[in-house]
Order: structure tokens, then C-alpha cells, then sequence
């Protein structure tokens, strides 16, 4: 598992001479855009209840007879009945949603009404992973970062690193191939030299490397294959001299170091463990912060596929990715953009956050919630407007309801002329995808659907 991570680092990363770790690692480029453009993508693992967060109802006038929705917030802990449904600007949230997060809300905007026309975890996944919904379980083209990236370009050390999720690269150039790895100690793993080398082994290795190609050599690179093999070792040589594992090296005790730490409120316990939501959220803000990375996908909680013991674990782990994405945010807004006249990182990071799916309005027999068709997401960013909630579900039910796309416009009942125009639509995660490309000046083509023309700025 380590050795294919750190071919994977190798084929993917694209490394130059840059500063120490405690700086940006990248050396700035003449680059066509006026601004370095990031991605975040934040999954939460299992399939959030969006009454809990995203699509909220009000208890005094939502009941199950009624409306075939039965919040049962009356069986959660006492925190979850206090906080209640939470207002933010133009969005309401449920009592799962931290407080901490609900302080970003207004730089957010949400997206109701999205159908997943699958119940399955896998093909859930894949498909806002990629943009494309899977034949079968297998997923369809690569994922958005790596097409993000192929788009952009080589512009950073490792431009893909997915930290927990899944991720695919089809027909993409090498470098938008993502690092993927399961936990900030495999990521250790694969930005450290696995031992000592004698200096003088190590002379003659890059010595080696460093002469013409042979008659031989030539002849394999037919395919580029040699020449592939040569740029990644020289991309090998520049990322070790760089130290990268520094930048996420918890145990270092400088001023910063503990000040992320207490940040992302990594301390003893589970908050500690190598793949906990809270480290796993550092490591994406590191890779963003110090230039590691363009595009960085992450889990930020899991356990959500709540069939059973739903009144304990879903709104508790649901919160627990919420804070880690609310310091997450915060550690982006604290970060000035480079030369950026006074903007954050966060001004010129575009995020999505989402889960393969919602769960169902009513109960099972076990008091748990089942896969359910509809879901939602959070997105933010350059391009896109703020504080913005579109799309809808059905106040009987809570499925998706069809979409106007210039307004955001949730429509129960469209006429077939709405329909045929493609005016009004079934919303769907490569809507979602094509919008996040367009507001940053990206080709969403691919994807075959159009954005959300409402959430353009």
C-alpha cells in the first residue's frame, strides 16, 4: 500500500526548488490567471441526514403524518433539542450544524434539491467524485481534481492529494494523478526518504541519472515512457531536498505548529489518531496554505450510514466534520493570499462539500434512517455568489423537485415547455460540477450539462 502511495506521489507530483517549510514551499510563477486558483473538495463519509443539517424543517409545523417527515429531534441529546433549527441569513440549518460552521454560513451558499438516482455508497460517491455517474459501480472518467488540474496545469509540488477519498485519473496528464492516501501518517510515508543513504551513493545515483539518455533509452520512449521515468526522478530529487513532510509534521513545537494544533483542536484521545477529522482537515489546509497542492480532496468525518443507533451517532459525527471544516475555513480566512492585496486564502479557494447521499425522511423499524435519492451540498468560492440557498425538496417527502437554473428556483410542477427548454431541470452532481468549473473559468463541457446560472457572480 505505502509503495504504490509513493508511486502514485512520484508519477503525480512536480517538484522545484523552493523555500523552507515554514514558508510557501512553491516559488511564485508568471501565471496567465491573475490569481492562484484552489479546490477543496469535503466529503462526509456514509450519507448525511440532511435534517440534521443541510434541509432542515421546522418542528412546529412538520410532522410525519402530515408531511411523510419525521425530524425525531426529540430523541437526541439534550445539546441537539436546544440548538434546534438554525437560522443564518438566507439559510436554515438543523441542530447538527456547529456553531462554529454556522459563523462561515453567509460566505457559503447551499444547493437543495439534488436527486443521486442511486442508493448505493459506491455509486453515491463516484458520481460527485467524478461528475459522471458510474456504469455499474465502476466510476466514469477522473475525478474533478484531476480534471481540475489537467486543465490548470503543473503548478505545484503535488497538485492532486486526496486524503481519504477515493479518486480515478483518465486519460489526464501524470501530474494530475492525486497522491492518495489514507491518513497523515501515510502522507509522512511518502514525502520522507524511507532511510539514510551515504552521500556518496546518492552523487553517483543523480550523476547517473543526470546523463544523456542511451541508444536504449531512446528506444523505450517510444511511448514516452523513459522520459516519464526521468522527470519523476528529478521531481523525486527536488521534493526530498524540500523537506515537504515538515509541513506536516504534528510533533514539531514551534509557535505555529502549536497554534494549529489548538486550531484544529488536535490534542489527546481520538482527535490525535493519524485519519481523524480534525487531522485530516489540517493536512488539507496545510497542502493549500504552504502551496503543496491546487487541488485537495478530503474526509472530514465518517460513520454516517446510521441504518441503526441513529439518535447517538449521526448528529455527534455529523458536528464533529462540521467543526473540522469550520477551523478549516477559519485557518483559510487567517492565511493572507500572496500577493494578494489584502485577500484571504479562502477568497481564492473554491470548496464543495457533500456526501453520496441523504437519508430518508421517515424511520426504519430500528429507529435508523435508510439511503434516500435526494441530498444537498455546500459550496463556495471565486465566481460564485454567497449567502445563497437554491434548489428545493418536496415539503411532502422531502425529494428533489426540478430545478429553474438562472434562478435557482426550486419548481414542483414544470410544464413541458420548461423542460424541453432546458430552462427547468433535474439537478443532478455534474450540474453541481459544471458550475464550480465555469465560475473559475474552466471548461465544464465534458460533463454535458449546464451550471447553475443562478449562483454565478
Amino acid at each position: 500500500m505505502m509503495s504504490s502511495n509513493r508511486r502514485r506521489f512520484l508519477s503525480a507530483a512536480a517538484l522545484s526548488a523552493g523555500s523552507l517549510f515554514l514558508g510557501n514551499v512553491f516559488p511564485r510563477r508568471a501565471l496567465a490567471q491573475a490569481q492562484k486558483r484552489r479546490f477543496l473538495f469535503a466529503y462526509f463519509d456514509g450519507g448525511w441526514d440532511q435534517l440534521l443539517g443541510l434541509d432542515p424543517r421546522d418542528p412546529a409545523t412538520t410532522t410525519a403524518a402530515a408531511n411523510q417527515i419525521d425530524l425525531g429531534w426529540d430523541q437526541l441529546p439534550g445539546v441537539y433539542q436546544a440548538r434546534g433549527l438554525q437560522r443564518a441569513g438566507n439559510h436554515t440549518f438543523g441542530p447538527a450544524f456547529s456553531p462554529d460552521m454556522l459563523a462561515h454560513a453567509a460566505d457559503f451558499s447551499v444547493i437543495h434539491g439534488i436527486g443521486m438516482d442511486t442508493a448505493s455508497h459506491e455509486v453515491g460517491r463516484r458520481y460527485f467524485i467524478t461528475g459522471r455517474f458510474p456504469r455499474g459501480l465502476q466510476a466514469v472518467g477522473s475525478s474533478t481534481p484531476a480534471e481540475i488540474a489537467a486543465q490548470l496545469g503543473d503548478l505545484s509540488p503535488i497538485p492532486h492529494v486526496s486524503a481519504g477519498v477515493e479518486s480515478f485519473a483518465d486519460g489526464v496528464p501524470n501530474f494530475a494523478t492525486a497522491l492518495t492516501v489514507n491518513s497523515i501518517a501515510d502522507l509522512l510515508v511518502a514525502l520522507t526518504p524511507f532511510t539514510e543513504i551515504d552521500p556518496g551513493v546518492v552523487r553517483a545515483v543523480q550523476l547517473y541519472q543526470d546523463e544523456t539518455p542511451g541508444c536504449v533509452s531512446r528506444k523505450l520512449d517510444r511511448d514516452g515512457l523513459a522520459s516519464t521515468l526521468l522527470a519523476n526522478q528529478q521531481r523525486a530529487r527536488s521534493y526530498l531536498e524540500q523537506q515537504l513532510g515538515e509541513i506536516f509534521n504534528l510533533q514539531r513545537t514551534d509557535a505555529e505548529m502549536n497554534g494549529l494544533r489548538a486550531l484544529y483542536n488536535i490534542g489527546g484521545g481520538d482527535t490525535a489518531l493519524p485519519n481523524s477529522p480534525e487531522v485530516m482537515a489540517f493536512v488539507a489546509a496545510q497542502a493549500l496554505k504552504k502551496e503543496v497542492s491546487q487541488c485537495v480532496s478530503v474526509r472530514v468525518t465518517d460513520g454516517l450510514d446510521t441504518h441503526s443507533n441513529w439518535a447517538d451517532d449521526q448528529a455527534p459525527r455529523q458536528e464533529r466534520g462540521w467543526r473540522a471544516l469550520a477551523s478549516l475555513v477559519s485557518d483559510l480566512k487567517a492565511t493572507p493570499e500572496p500577493n494578494g492585496g489584502g485577500q484571504s486564502m479562502f477568497d481564492n479557494t473554491t470548496i464543495m462539500v457533500f456526501s453520496e447521499f441523504g437519508r430518508t425522511p421517515l424511520f426504519n423499524n430500528l429507529r435508523g434512517r435508510d439511503h434516500f435519492l435526494g441530498n444537498s451540498c455546500l459550496v463556495a468560492g471565486p465566481g460564485l455568489k454567497r449567502g445563497l440557498t437554491v434548489g428545493k425538496s418536496a415539503d411532502i417527502g422531502q425529494m428533489p423537485l426540478t430545478m429553474e437554473l438562472a434562478t435557482g428556483r426550486g419548481v414542483g410542477q414544470p410544464s413541458a415547455e420548461e423542460i424541453s427548454s432546458g430552462r427547468v431541470v433535474n439537478v443532478s452532481p455534474k450540474h453541481v460540477i459544471a458550475t464550480l468549473l465555469r465560475a473559475n473559468g474552466l471548461d465544464p463541457s465534458y460533463l454535458r450539462s449546464d451550471p447553475i446560472g443562478a449562483l454565478l457572480a
